[in-house]
């Protein structure tokens, strides 16, 4: 199984005791916009401005015996919300890890030993954990210089389960929507408070202990999307107030989008459930279906979990808008997931650190996933981030799908305004629309000859020049090619505004057509589908156009591999 992990950012919003939702109209129609990648005039200001990276956590328990299994993650949730209020430093929730045997470690007599092999000592042993291979989201500053070992403090308490017994309401931020107890504390807490004792807390240690490869541009898995003639998409608008009244903002949300379909020329069918909306575009049958609260309310709408399964296990694009529980409702852990591949995009707040783990367990790793989630409370609706989303994919699927899950994040941050939301499994996908990412490191065949010819020839790109640059590549070798990889290296500090097309023997292949945004450049290589069956021999030709001002690069090194 091929191993993801991404996050690139989106969004923002308010928590109740169950999640979030916004109270507010939506706007322009996404889908009659011009959905193009248009270029850094549009984009320069959307960029995600985050990375993602592993990191240990590591401090003191002082806890009763009987609780000292439990304490590294409920610490770790502590350190959550403290690093998470700071506006910059998100954790990946850990209460799915309170369990963990292998990745909390305990320090005895100079060594660490885990968890499971601690089970066996005394209480009086266990005063000093670590919790190792943590994924966290640094956003803005906190995300510049950021290498192997630097290392944060969080502030978390020194006994945390008698935390509210020892300071009471003076180390909690208030709620409008719920009453301070302490299996919440974790979630209100605030050091900082101007009252709260400071001989209650600690410093837990948080050390980067990996940086995640960098971002390469990868795209939504649309040929698996497409694969059966039909693309269907279902959204779940949960109630977001306290009332089932159609002024809530789960209904308006609802009709908000109905309307946008209608305008975009779908056509209302009929639904099994909910209302449905069908648009032919060309052989593809894009179906979008809108729950309702009535349908399903949120992840406590017990009488209406039917309808919730019946939305995860039918449709390829699931959404979700609506409460969060804290992350403690068990939904997306105890409903069936279909094996094909799916996208989920989920609205309520702080979905990176409640849901990715359940949603990830639920479907055996990232192979068939990808989510898109926030790391804040998130204060938009449904139709703020599914419908640039939904819209960016109608545009897709006529235009050679040249819509890259960067693009698709940008498209989100220009509508939200920040970019706190963003897309976790995406590293690793295969699709792009000249070929597959996924190159295999040695002909599948033993037998078979992998051919390699390289270009090293430097060459600064024009800024904003039709004319571009062109590279050969000269193939004295003769034969036919099972496969054909095509290898880039350049640099550039705005991709987005480039044009790259391989051609040989009177065929040309699209390569690249202003994907993405800002970054430092295209390092990655590709299986070209199109030359599959194509004579080696002869002339390779790599045109590259940068086709907006402002920003340059250069090709640094490219290469052609054959298989026979």
């Amino acid at each position: 199984m091929v191993t993801k992990r991404l996050f690139l950012a989106i969004s923002a919003c308010f928590l109740a005791l169950a999640g979030c939702g916004a109270e507010e109209e939506y706007g322009v129609n996404p889908f009659l916009e011009d959905q193009g990648n248009q270029g850094k005039q549009d984009t320069q200001y959307m960029n995600p401005d985050g990375i993602e990276v592993e990191v240990d956590l590591e401090g003191d328990v002082d806890a009763p015996d009987f609780r000292k299994g439990d304490a590294p993650a409920v610490l770790g949730q502590f350190a959550l919300t403290y690093l998470r209020k700071r506006g910059e430093f998100y954790l990946e929730s850990l209460a799915e890890d309170a369990t963990s045997k292998t990745r909390v470690e305990w320090r005895v007599d100079g060594n660490w030993i885990t968890a499971d092999e601690a089970k066996s000592l005394s209480g009086d042993k266990l005063t000093h954990f670590r919790i190792r291979g943590v994924n966290a989201v640094l956003l803005h500053s906190a995300a510049s210089g950021v290498n192997e070992g630097k290392q944060f403090l969080a502030k978390v308490p020194k006994r945390p389960f008698s935390i509210m017994t020892d300071a009471g309401d003076k180390c909690a931020d208030p709620d409008s929507h719920m009453s301070l107890s302490q299996s919440i504390y974790w979630y209100m807490w605030n050091p900082k408070k101007s009252g709260c004792p400071a001989d209650l807390s600690q410093d837990l240690l948080v050390t980067v202990s990996k940086m995640l490869p960098n971002e390469k541009i990868t795209y939504p898995e649309y040929d698996q999307l497409v694969a059966d003639g039909r693309i269907t998409v279902v959204v779940l608008f949960g109630l977001i107030g306290d009332d089932m009244k159609e002024t809530d903002t789960g209904f308006r949300g609802l009709e908000e989008m109905a309307s946008w379909l209608k305008d975009d020329d779908f056509s209302e069918v009929t639904a099994p459930v909910g209302r449905r909306f069908s648009k032919q575009i060309g052989n593809v049958t894009y179906e979008i279906d809108l729950y309702s609260p009535k349908e399903f309310s949120g992840l406590s709408d017990y009488a209406h979990k039917g309808n919730f399964t019946k939305a995860i296990k039918e449709h390829e694009i699931v959404v979700y808008d609506g409460h969060s529980m804290l992350g403690a409702s068990d939904f997306w852990a105890t409903v069936e997931y279909p094996e094909f591949y799916q996208i989920f995009l989920y609205g309520g707040c702080l979905g990176y650190e409640y849901y990715i783990a359940p949603i990830l367990k639920s479907k055996s790793g990232w192979e068939k996933l990808d989510l898109v989630s926030s790391v804040v409370e998130v204060s938009v609706g449904a139709n703020e981030f599914a419908g640039p989303f939904l819209a960016k994919l109608e545009w897709a699927l006529t235009h050679n799908y040249n819509v890259s899950w960067r693009d698709m994040l940008l498209a989100i941050r220009k509508r939200v305004g920040d970019s706190t939301f963003g897309a976790s499994g995406v590293r690793e996908n295969c699709f792009s629309p000249a070929g597959s990412l996924c190159v295999p490191e040695q002909p599948e065949d033993p037998e078979a000859e992998l051919l390699r010819f390289e270009s090293t020839e430097s060459q600064a790109i024009p800024d904003n020049d039709q004319a571009g640059i062109t590279s050969s590549i000269e193939v004295l070798e003769t034969g036919t090619a099972a496969t054909v990889t095509l290898e880039l290296d350049i640099s550039h500090t705005y991709p987005g505004d480039l044009r790259i097309v391989l051609s040989h023997a009177g065929k040309d292949a699209t390569i690249w057509d202003n994907a993405g945004g800002e970054g430092t450049g295209i390092q990655q290589s590709m299986l070209v589908l199109p030359f599959e069956g194509t004579e080696m021999s002869g002339t390779w030709e790599l045109k590259i156009v940068d086709t907006w001002d402002q920003d340059s690069g250069k090709l640094n090194s490219w290469a052609v591999s054959f298989t026979r």
